[in-house]
């Protein structure tokens, strides 16, 4: 691809290469792709001041027929008019009316819409009662704007369609993560702690990477490790969440078989190098259906094989990549599996295998790819 391709990123917050969370890690990624394909890219990003001058300056450059192909934008995951330090002043036009001069002027605008929580009671207990009506207008007010404009939404998953109200479901289409670029796998060997359980060197080690709260429950991943000699499990949490769940999971880890640890990063390399099998091992419930954990597409990167829970779109991802094995929810049938895995060391190794040939369709210029396909952009060549 030429470099004088030109595309716009809009996010309506600072990009911050020092945050590690996955809601700062997929914009970074994406923009970096874009980037890597070649294209030039204007930068409109930031808080309302910033992303206003940034607009004047995409605006001119249309009306000087700079043929910007399309604008791809990351949504927060809270409103586009609330994304102000503190969530004020509010800005409720700025950005719609952004997007609306850009498809007028025919330039298409795909939006990545991050999640739909706000659909869901149960993650909106303890929120007054004023206030959940106010981001409730606000939420439905953004995408009926969306509407109107006619921009395409990227989702998480084709799933997620049908929770996203307001937008014609046929101008949504799937945006998962993408793999990040690693170093390839490494000989498995001790962690850089040097923790060691005792065992004779023949167990499975597993891994989770993730948060322990209300959405993730891993009771029955835990219960199957204890009652599988020759399993160890490393639970990778944050520290907050951990604390404020240890009451629960301290009694189900397996003695002397488990650790947790609070890593990030680059510290989580010696963790994918040490283990054999990812787990995204959650009890599954409505949210699970569609929500894609950023983790399934590092497990995939570290080759490292993934266990997941049929009925959710994780099982329905791994088994559609052939990238591991999808269970029902229940601690007996992970322990049957475990216990052939640990006497089938080679189909461990095929899973590996297949990781490898399925990981370039999967990596964030890929993504890149697909909304330049989507939003109708095509490729030129050198």
């Amino acid at each position: 691809m030429s470099a004088d391709k030109l595309m716009v990123f809009h996010a309506p917050f600072p990009l911050q290469p020092d945050r590690v969370a996955a809601s700062m890690l997929r914009p970074l990624a994406m923009r970096r792709a874009f980037a890597d394909l070649g294209y030039r890219v204007m930068d409109v990003t930031g808080y309302a001041a910033q992303r206003r001058r940034a607009m004047a300056r995409v605006r001119a450059a249309i009306a000087a027929g700079a043929g910007i192909e399309f604008v791809y934008s990351e949504n927060a995951t809270i409103p586009n008019a609330l994304t102000e330090p503190r969530h004020l002043p509010v800005h409720p036009a700025l950005d719609a009316a952004f997007f609306h001069h850009c498809q007028r002027s025919g330039v298409p605008v795909g939006v990545f819409y991050r999640d739909v929580y706000w659909r869901f009671p149960r993650f909106r207990e303890g929120i007054n009662p004023i206030l959940e009506a106010g981001l409730q207008a606000a939420y439905r007010s953004e995408l009926m704007a969306f509407e109107r404009v006619g921009l395409h939404l990227f989702l998480p998953s084709q799933a997620m369609a049908r929770h996203v109200p307001h937008v014609d479901p046929a101008r949504m289409s799937p945006l998962p993560p993408g793999a990040p670029d690693v170093e390839p796998r490494g000989a498995r060997g001790q962690d850089d702690d040097g923790d060691d359980d005792g065992d004779d060197g023949g167990g499975l080690e597993l891994l989770f990477v993730g948060v322990l709260q209300d959405n993730y429950r891993m009771d029955a991943c835990l219960r199957a490790v204890t009652s599988t000699p020759g399993t160890r499990i490393t639970l990778c949490v944050r520290q907050e969440t951990w604390e404020a769940s240890r009451d629960h999971y301290g009694p189900l880890l397996p003695a002397g078989r488990a650790q947790v640890v609070h890593r990030s990063g680059a510290e989580l390399e010696p963790l994918y190098r040490r283990a054999d099998l990812g787990v995204l091992f959650t009890e599954p419930n409505p949210y699970w259906d569609f929500a894609v954990p950023y983790k399934l597409y590092e497990y995939l990167a570290h080759e490292l094989p993934v266990i997941a829970v049929r009925g959710t779109q994780t099982g329905r991802l791994v088994e559609e990549m052939g990238i591991g094995w999808v269970l029902d929810y229940d601690a007996g049938a992970l322990s049957d599996l475990l216990r052939r895995l640990r006497q089938a060391p080679g189909e461990i190794e095929a899973v590996r295998r297949r990781m490898r040939r399925v990981l370039p369709g999967q990596t964030w210029q890929a993504r890149a790819r697909t909304v330049a396909h989507v939003l109708g952009a095509t490729e030129r060549k050198p």
